[in-house]
């Protein structure tokens, strides 16, 4: 079971599939049934609805 938050990086999240058990480290967890990835000027989304919840990770960008 893969732990997701804010620390894990960008390109650890991006590898996740439908069918991957992951957790938020606290009460949710789950299996993947499915991905949504918003982004905006400040951060990347991610949203993985699990089979009965979801969790939700925000990836602020890098500004150079």
């Amino acid at each position: 079971m893969i732990t997701v938050n804010d620390q894990l990086p960008t390109s650890s999240l991006l590898d996740l599939k439908i069918g991957n058990h992951i957790t938020d480290g606290n009460k949710v967890s789950g299996k993947i049934s499915g991905i949504e990835i918003s982004e905006t000027d400040e951060f990347l989304m991610f949203l993985f609805h699990l089979e009965n919840s979801h969790i939700i990770v925000r990836k602020l960008k890098q500004v150079c």
